[in-house]
């Protein structure tokens, strides 16, 4: 009854730090059938509303919770072999405007974190690959410099510089940039018939995110430009997936073939 709905409120308001998650999870865009005190007042049955908010937030949490290690096997990889064949430079160097754009465009809109924070962490790992890529394929100073300074000019014109009305260039402008990203490795795996140090988990996370992401995108924003990228994006790594099961068998043939060299 009301009354018993009105007193499970008020104890798990007594609760430390319920509010302020509550309010974290349904006080975004507050409307009559979906907020804090309502979806609190619900608890342990949850209103529909509530329940897909719920959802949405902890898919969200986890999506971002992965993406901390979803380029780990990539970089181990490399470390082992201490090579990074099979890894496309165009392609690291796209990814990280897709990744940076994405991360600009949510925090400037002042979309939820759950909804773009994966993005960050993205970045920071691909950051990591470039710099290994560098290395161990012995890339000229000159190239590392000009990577650097662009990418630091982009991030501040970004920020500071560009004016709101133009911000959803950020997101359509992913489009071409996700293209050929992830168009320069899938053709590069396509000409060497193998995947190299790609990792199967890495393209079966970002696979899944992406799907995930459509979702968590139509509930917690309805930003049809971010769907869209995310669509994108789903169809791109498809193909990726494919070409990595595709051509295993060769990539273990030269995998193996390299191993018995460095052993003579």
């Amino acid at each position: 009854d009301r009354n018993g709905t009105d007193a499970t409120m008020v104890e798990l308001e007594a609760i430390p730090m319920v509010m302020p998650l509550a309010q974290w999870i349904w006080g975004a865009d507050p409307t009559e059938e979906v907020n804090p005190k309502v979806c609190l007042s619900t608890i342990p049955f949850l209103a529909a509303g509530c329940f897909s908010q719920l959802i949405a937030k902890a898919l969200g949490v986890a999506i971002i919770l992965g993406s901390c290690l979803n380029k780990t096997p990539i970089m181990i990889n490399v470390l082992n072999s201490k090579s990074a064949a099979g890894l496309s430079r165009n392609s690291l160097y796209g990814e990280v405007i897709v990744y940076a754009n994405g991360a600009f465009y949510g925090f400037l809109e002042g979309h939820p974190f759950t909804a773009y924070g994966e993005n960050g962490a993205l970045l920071l790992q691909n950051i990591a690959i470039i710099s290994l890529a560098w290395h161990f394929s012995k890339v000229g100073l000159q190239e590392q410099i000009l990577s650097v300074v662009t990418f630091a000019i982009y991030s501040f014109i970004t920020l500071f510089v560009m004016p709101d009305e133009y911000r959803s260039v950020l997101i359509t402008s992913m489009w071409p940039v996700l293209l050929y990203a992830r168009g320069s490795q899938i053709l590069e795996t396509f000409r060497d018939k193998q995947t190299g140090n790609l990792s199967i988990v890495t393209t079966g996370l970002n696979l899944v995110g992406s799907l995930v992401r459509i979702a968590t995108t139509l509930q917690e924003t309805g930003d049809f430009t971010v769907m869209m990228s995310f669509v994108l994006s789903l169809a791109l790594n498809f193909i990726m997936f494919v070409q990595y099961w595709m051509y295993l068998e060769n990539t273990q043939k030269i995998a193996a073939e390299a191993s018995d060299k460095k052993t003579e």
